[in-house]
C-alpha cells in the first residue's frame, strides 16, 4: 500500500473512532423512576417566554395574550409553591396537585384559542408521555 492509501485508511478510522465514542457515552439509561436531568444552562420556559412563543407560533391576538398572561399569573404562586418544595420532597398528593394544575391551565389557555390556533398547538406539543419518551408501562395488577 502506497503512503498515501495508509494515511486516509488511518485518518478514516480514527474519524469513525471520534463519532463512535460518544454516541455511547450518551446511550446510557435513566435508572427507573428518577426524573431525567436537563443539560445544563437549560431552563424551563417562563410564562413570558411561553406567551412569546405562543404568539409568534399561533399569531395570538392582543385579546388573547392579555388573557393567557392572566391565567398564567393567576396560576404562579400555586406552581412557584409546588417548584419550591423540590421535586424529591414533593408528595404524590403534590404531583397530583401539580398535574391537576397543569391540566386545568392547559384547559384554560385551550378554551382562549380558536379551533385552527387549537389544532397548531396540539402539533407543537411533545407525545405524551415522560418528556417525550415512550409512555409509561402500566403496572401489572395486584394478585
Amino acid at each position: 500500500m502506497t503512503d498515501m492509501k495508509k494515511f486516509t485508511l488511518t485518518l478514516s478510522l480514527a474519524v469513525a473512532a471520534l463519532f463512535a465514542v460518544p454516541s455511547t457515552t450518551f446511550a446510557q439509561e435513566q435508572p427507573a423512576g428518577e426524573r431525567p436531568q436537563r443539560p445544563p444552562g437549560a431552563r424551563r420556559m417562563d410564562p413570558e417566554a411561553r406567551l412569546k412563543f405562543m404568539t409568534e407560533k399561533l399569531g395570538l391576538t392582543a385579546d388573547q395574550q392579555a388573557k393567557i398572561k392572566a391565567i398564567y399569573e393567576k396560576n404562579a404562586p400555586k406552581f412557584k409553591e409546588l417548584r419550591d418544595k423540590g421535586w424529591d420532597k414533593l408528595t404524590d398528593a403534590d404531583k397530583k396537585a401539580m398535574r391537576d394544575l397543569m391540566k386545568a391551565q392547559s384547559e384554560e389557555i385551550n378554551a382562549v384559542l380558536t379551533p385552527e390556533q387549537q389544532a397548531k398547538m396540539k402539533e407543537l406539543r411533545p407525545p405524551q408521555g415522560r418528556r417525550g419518551d415512550k409512555p409509561a408501562e402500566p403496572k401489572p395488577a395486584a394478585n
